[in-house]
């Protein structure tokens, strides 16, 4: 089904920023992408090396100690801590690493552990109505067959407070939903 759709579908470019930039200026251009992390590019002992920043990490390691955030360096607040995913990662698993691992991102890798990419739980949220709507139209699409071949009146669902269970108790014979 939808969850079965791999994560690339829905895969978007992120942002990388050097590890001197100020957490101002990140946060700004977080607010202007309307995006909640970034990847750091750091420069920390005397080798390059890639972190995530959140808004999160901006909250929590900035704001809420009252410090400047023009005079803090990004990479000072990044973490190592990347939560990262094959490309042929379904939606499904997808949400499942976000749940477990308390986050709202996950990167994606390519076969050589490149970042490719990443997905967060808001992708998944916009694709929702239409996966809902998809679904409703396979759900009337499937009663229509199962009237034709019972000839039965099962009504078009139009919201669950108006299905008739009773009524439709022999679809689950005829038909398997997961």
């Amino acid at each position: 089904m939808i969850g079965d759709i791999p994560v690339l579908v829905l895969m978007k470019k992120p942002i990388v920023v050097g590890g001197n930039i100020s957490v101002y200026d990140v946060a700004k251009l977080m607010v202007k992408e309307n995006i909640h992390s970034v990847l750091v590019l750091t420069h920390k002992l005397n080798y390059e090396k890639i972190e995530v920043a959140t808004d999160r990490d901006i909250i929590n390691k900035v704001l809420i100690k009252k410090l400047h955030p023009g005079k803090i360096k990004v990479e000072d607040i990044s973490s190592d801590k990347l939560i990262t995913i094959s490309s042929n990662t379904t939606i499904d698993e997808a949400l499942k690493i976000m749940s477990k691992h308390k986050t709202n991102e996950l990167y994606i890798v390519d076969e050589e552990g490149k970042i490719i990419g990443l997905i967060s739980d808001e992708d998944i949220i916009h694709i929702t109505p239409e996966i809902i709507s998809t679904l409703r139209e396979l759900v009337d699409y499937l009663l229509k067959i199962i009237n034709e071949v019972t000839n039965e009146n099962i009504p078009k669902i139009k919201n669950n407070s108006q299905i008739n269970y009773k009524k439709c108790k022999n679809i689950k014979k005829i038909v398997s939903f997961k």
